[in-house]
């Protein structure tokens, strides 16, 4: 698998009250140690980036006071840089480029800007746990990644040990879920793992305001013409087992969920901004709604020629 060369790798260094601690948080080591790994196989780059709270920048390390003018005082943003040196050093040492940023802002904006301004072709972070009484906010770093960074976002969820041992791709047969089937087939074949892929069944005849019955001809035909597209593309993978092909005529969020537990998966890969209904309308984002609720890790992918809303900030 030689695919991404340029990837970005999220480091939350804060813990508790603290902006920055010596030890690497379990969420954000989830996600270095996976994309070391990956940065291997691909003879990639890593970049690790690492966003401190606007506020923070003249606080001291060790009091997370403000540093009085003209003291000699380690900052947190020094604090941070010595952190994320040792993680470039990490990485040296186990054979891959890499290099880190500190920057001030929101994290999940940086972060975008950062893939924008690089071209960074993938993003790498760790699922913090969720709060309980609120598994469904649409405010955190994560589902923003999701919803407006231009690349593909791998949040992972899984001990940075485990071995993926089975691989969902959600499959919509359009070409966004051509480019999910790619990755998930070629992950099921690096780690030698189950593949699984679902199609949750949406009739083109159902694309209308006024949508027309489907025939049970129809609707053989249909499921008869998505199993042979999906048969073809797994012809490209070298595969150790065969790999198991599901439909659902459920809504996707349920039919992937209900896929997930029952076959206990590690990896779900999808494409975003899914459509429903009248042709073109976006009506939601099933990774974002799957997010807090599955065990397994996401690796979504943007359609071609998504656009970000976030810009670079323009300087005079």
């Amino acid at each position: 698998m030689k695919r991404f060369k340029s990837i970005l790798v999220g480091v939350d260094l804060s813990e508790g009250d603290r902006h920055v601690v010596d030890t690497i948080p379990a969420a954000s080591m989830k996600a270095v140690t996976r994309a070391i790994w990956l940065a291997k196989i691909n003879a990639a780059h890593l970049t690790f980036l690492n966003v401190l709270s606007p506020w923070a920048p003249n606080l001291d390390a060790e009091t997370q006071l403000p540093v009085q003018q003209g003291h000699d005082q380690r900052t947190v943003r020094d604090h941070a840089k010595e952190v994320m040196a040792k993680l470039v050093q990490h990485a040296n040492d186990e054979g891959v480029r890499a290099d880190n940023r500190v920057v001030f802002g929101k994290s999940w904006m940086e972060t975008i800007r950062q893939v924008i301004w690089k071209h960074h072709d993938l993003v790498i972070v760790g699922a913090k746990d969720e709060h309980p009484k609120h598994p469904f906010s649409t405010g955190s770093h994560t589902v923003k990644l999701l919803r407006k960074c231009p690349c593909a976002v791998w949040v992972t969820k899984l001990p940075p040990e485990q071995k993926l041992r089975s691989v969902l791709v959600a499959h919509d047969l359009r070409p966004v879920g051509d480019e999910a089937m790619e990755l998930g087939g070629a992950m099921a074949e690096l780690h030698d793992a189950e593949l699984h892929v679902l199609h949750a069944i949406e009739y083109p005849e159902f694309d209308h305001v006024f949508p027309a019955p489907v025939s049970a001809e129809q609707a053989a035909q249909y499921r008869h013409d998505a199993e042979q597209k999906i048969n073809d593309q797994l012809k490209q993978f070298n595969l150790s087992r065969e790999a198991h092909i599901h439909f659902a005529t459920r809504p996707p969020d349920f039919a992937i969920w209900h896929c997930i537990e029952q076959y206990n998966i590690d990896l779900l890969t999808m494409g975003t901004l899914g459509r429903y209904g009248i042709s073109g309308l976006i009506t939601g984002n099933t990774a974002e709604r799957l997010l807090p609720l599955v065990p397994c890790s996401i690796l979504a992918v943007k359609p071609l020629g998504f656009e970000s809303p976030v810009t670079l900030p323009h300087h005079p």
